[in-house]
């Protein structure tokens, strides 16, 4: 029976450990002896706390500066003086505490990225005759799961392709946009940097980002290079075993390419492949990150960035800024040609700026026209230009003696030539077409669309060429070529750029008392570093010199990449921030000078009004892709989770968005849905406000409009449904005209609806989106959709007019006025064939990068009221929003009563 014993010995441990992980409060009351500490006599003189704290990682190789930090009992903040303790190696935390007895309780709350934030109640006591109150507590910090996936993974590739040995190493993933088990994935890239030593980095450009839906599955591909040869392993949807292992080489044969890599990787393995071998010849790290939003390298992505080289070097933007959001150009495309990606990305000319416009017309896909527009003058110059791809292909031919599309050997090596042009001849891939000067305002209205006061009182054309070609007052347009004299900074040149920055911002912050730590959490370096360009040159690696000398970096969403255009100034904002409080300083680089110097105000100072109410990764990385916070990209965040959840992709199908309404949403949604003109599944026809919210005797209120058309299309079978997608907004008391006044209050309401909090007394409406049409179409009423052309009527009237059945072969289609529900399957806009969620469908409405052990109990949630769209917070909860707790109550329990069954069966409790 003395097995017996010991069972129910480890059982009560076992129970003691488990209740410990749901509150701290109950395991972790540290006592308040001196032990950690070596107490000087220096100390004898105060009579305040001083609490010595040990932090131990998982990863023992991991050497980060935590954030702790203090609360009394009543939760209350309190200020401490931290330092690093060598002798007991731990931090020492000094305060003063009116009132302090002994056994006064302190919390103590410690954070680092990729670990569980922990919890601990600490008692202080005196010790003998020294008058203090000392107290001592020892953190073992556990890794995230998504942390432990990343450095995991990283290692298995590691073993598998031997990192050290080869010339380069590369990194792509899926990780950072995607969800896996209802959590972001920030934590796997941060578990993939620092399990890499230092061989993967942001400011190498080495660890790319493929621009996926937060519904997508979480793939790692390693590539190394040794002299031209690249291998690859490939991890698929989390799994620690590899799919592929093997060849990523333009040599590779076509049989190994169909029979072998595409089974593996799906549909996304020209991305990875494209992009391995395009990074392997030297394509410049942030057109690489360009091609991975894009989600490949091809004709399209290369000749898109010659476009912009030609345009810079013959019409450059000079100060010519469009009306809204000051964006330099405005876009004028045909969706479904791969260089329209390149503009929205490396312009920022993004169509929630209202700086792009596209939709299908006669034209092909490879036109685009670049309006610069003065808003002062109101006056602009059109430029019209297209790569023209045949010749193109016939020009590869000439020089190369073979086709560029005969397999996958040919299109690797043909992009490698498209690469080698890029960085030498770009003009030569593409051709200007037209370019006129003394376009109107009337002209420019016409073609982009025209708001007034938020409101669009004029549709967009888009790239009417008849309209064009036919206005008379053009004049032709006399390029200047610019001759830019390319820079030549090095790598550590570059990065010497990030280190001096800090040190500067370090030295700003120390003159006014405050002095800046490595690693800290409220430290947020915003920059247009990584969008911007020095000289022609990518800024990638002044990331790095700032990650060496403050630890900021984007995984721990402390280093903030603001889209910026190409031709930007390079700038960089230091912000910390205490609750609502912020310190700004902002340091630029001036390029006549070729010196950083201090600017007077902050260059991003919407974004850093919500970065005090903790965004979860996905609302903040889709707000800089926005490149500002604002209350109009709000609705995007809301449309892409109800899609997700309440629009589910069957087998093979994709989503495509038709936007008509055009503002600020259509770049969140655009981001988290991993949608883009350049693929073919956002189109944007700008209709009037009046034309958006009217069909069928319809006419929403502004506070309750049509945002655009949802499509889920299969292609193999030539048929979808569309979706008139309808948003009510949350409105709360105050919402009105002078919502400025109480901006930042806000954002700190719509965070917390965003995460399923509702307890704002305020607010007496949640977001609500609904379907009024949901109808069957066929391939002729996409095309229809697409191309905005009508015969009468507008798309959301020709939408509402199609037949609620659809005659199909074998039968027919049914659409009602509610989503086809079903479960998803397939959640590539590619049509991969994958699971779309890693967990339930409900898991993609919520937004916690990591678990965090705490005492607090969970706030409330939003319940089920019978809304079309709410959504969960994520917490210390379980499957069907049971607490933890409970779960450990009954583990508990199950382990007890196993302990006592064996008791009663086997006797005596210390006996045989």
């Amino acid at each position: 029976m003395r097995k017996q014993g010991v069972i129910l010995v480890i059982a009560t441990l076992m129970a003691v450990i488990l209740c410990g992980a749901v509150s701290a409060a109950d395991s972790s009351d540290a006592g308040g002896e001196a032990g950690l500490l070596d107490v000087n006599s220096s100390d004898t003189g105060l009579v305040d706390p001083i609490i010595g704290v040990e932090v131990n990682y998982e990863y023992q190789d991991d050497v980060i500066n935590p954030e702790i930090t203090v609360t009394d009992s009543n939760n209350a903040s309190i200020n401490f003086t931290k330092t690093y303790d060598q002798a007991f190696q731990g931090y020492r935390l000094n305060f003063t505490y009116p009132g302090v007895v002994n056994g006064t309780l302190f919390k103590i709350m410690v954070k680092a990225p990729g670990y569980v934030t922990q919890t601990q109640n600490v008692l202080v006591n005196q010790d003998g005759t020294d008058p203090n109150f000392y107290g001592s507590a020892t953190f073992n910090m556990k890794a995230t799961a998504n942390y432990k996936l990343g450095r995991q993974i990283t290692a298995i590739a590691n073993q598998k392709l031997n990192f050290a040995t080869a010339d380069d190493v590369l990194c792509i993933t899926t990780a950072g946009i995607t969800h896996r088990n209802g959590t972001t994935t920030e934590d796997c890239l941060e578990g993939i940097l620092n399990a890499s030593n230092g061989l993967i980095t942001y400011g190498k450009g080495n660890l790319l980002i493929l621009q996926k839906s937060i519904g997508d599955p979480v793939d790692f591909c390693f590539i190394v290079r040794r002299g031209n040869s690249l291998t690859a392993a490939f991890f698929k949807n989390g799994s620690l075993k590899q799919a592929y292992i093997g060849t990523f080489s333009e040599t590779m044969t076509q049989k190994q390419w169909t029979k072998v890599i595409v089974p593996a990787l799906g549909d996304d393995a020209f991305g990875y492949v494209s992009l391995a071998n395009a990074w392997a010849v030297g394509l410049s790290t942030d057109i690489l990150r360009q091609a991975a939003y894009h989600g490949h390298v091809c004709i399209g992505t290369i000749s898109g960035q010659a476009m912009l080289q030609t345009l810079l070097k013959y019409y450059p933007p000079g100060e010519l800024t469009t009306d809204l959001e000051a964006t330099s150009y405005a876009i004028i495309g045909v969706p479904g040609g791969s260089d329209d990606d390149v503009f929205v990305y490396s312009m920022d000319a993004t169509p929630g700026k209202r700086s792009y416009i596209g939709f299908i017309t006669d034209n092909d896909s490879s036109m685009t026209g670049f309006i610069r527009w003065s808003s002062k003058t109101k006056n602009g110059t059109l430029v019209i230009m297209k790569f023209d791809e045949q010749a193109i292909l016939q020009m590869f031919k000439d020089e190369k003696g073979f086709n560029a599309y005969s397999g996958i050997s040919s299109e690797l090596q043909f992009n490698k030539w498209l690469v080698e042009k890029l960085q030498n001849a770009p003009q030569s891939l593409v051709t200007i077409l037209y370019a006129f000067d003394n376009l109107n305002e009337t002209q420019f209205r016409y073609l982009t669309g025209y708001e007034a006061s938020w409101i669009c009182v004029e549709k967009a054309h888009g790239l009417d060429m008849d309209y064009i070609l036919n206005q008379p007052n053009l004049i032709p347009a006399n390029a200047k070529d610019m001759n830019y004299v390319q820079g030549t900074l090095t790598n550590a040149e570059m990065k010497q750029i990030g280190i001096n920055a800090a040190q500067m911002a370090m030295d700003l912050f120390q003159s006014m008392g405050i002095n800046l730590e490595k690693d800290d959490f409220d430290l947020k370096v915003l920059t247009s570093a990584g969008y911007a360009r020095l000289k022609g040159q990518a800024t990638d690696m002044t990331w790095d010199g700032i990650y060496e000398v403050l630890g900021s970096r984007l995984s721990r969403s402390t280093l903030l990449p603001v889209h910026s255009a190409m031709w930007a100034q390079l700038w960089f904002d230091f912000t910390l921030i205490n609750g609502t409080k912020q310190i700004t300083k902002t340091i630029f680089y001036n390029s006549t000078s070729e010196n950083l110097e201090v600017a007077n105000k902050a260059k991003a100072s919407t974004i850093e009004a919500i970065l005090g109410y903790d965004p979860p990764f996905d609302l903040l990385t889709a707000w800089l892709f926005h490149n500002h916070a604002c209350e109009g990209s709000v609705p995007g965040f809301f449309i892409a989770n109800s899609v997700l959840e309440d629009y589910p992709l069957e087998d093979g199908e994709k989503y495509i968005y038709v936007s008509t309404s055009n503002y600020c949403d259509d770049d969140t949604l655009m981001y988290l849905l991993g949608l883009s003109p350049g693929t073919g599944t956002y189109y944007n026809q700008r209709l009037t406000t009046a034309e958006g919210n009217t069909y069928e005797g319809q006419t929403p209120n502004m506070a309750n409009g049509n945002e655009g058309l949802l499509i889920r299309w299969n292609e193999e079978t030539g048929t979808g449904t569309v979706t008139i997608l309808t948003l009510s907004y949350p409105w709360a008391e105050g919402w009105g005209p002078q919502y400025q006044i109480n901006l930042q209050k806000r954002y700190a309401e719509i965070i917390s609806i965003f995460n399923g909090d509702t307890e704002f007394s305020e607010i007496f409406s949640t977001p609500i989106v609904t379907s009024t049409v949901t109808r069957p179409i066929n391939r002729d009423n996409l095309n229809t959709i697409l191309s905005g052309q009508f015969e009468s009527g507008n798309v959301m009237q020709y939408a509402a007019g199609l037949p609620k059945v659809l005659a199909v072969e074998g039968g027919s289609q049914t659409g009602g006025s509610s989503s086809q529900g079903g479960s998803s399957s397939n959640g590539s806009i590619y049509g991969s064939g994958t699971n779309m969620y890693g967990g339930s469908v409900g898991d993609s409405g919520v937004n916690v990068s990591a678990a965090t052990e705490t005492t607090t109990t969970a706030g409330s949630k939003a319940g089920s009221s019978g809304k079309s769209y709410e959504v969960t917070k994520a917490g210390a909860q379980g499957t069907d929003d049971t607490p933890w707790g409970t779960y450990a109550v009954v583990g508990v329990l199950s382990v007890l009563a196993l302990a006592g069954v064996g008791f009663f069966f086997k006797g005596n409790l210390f006996g045989e």
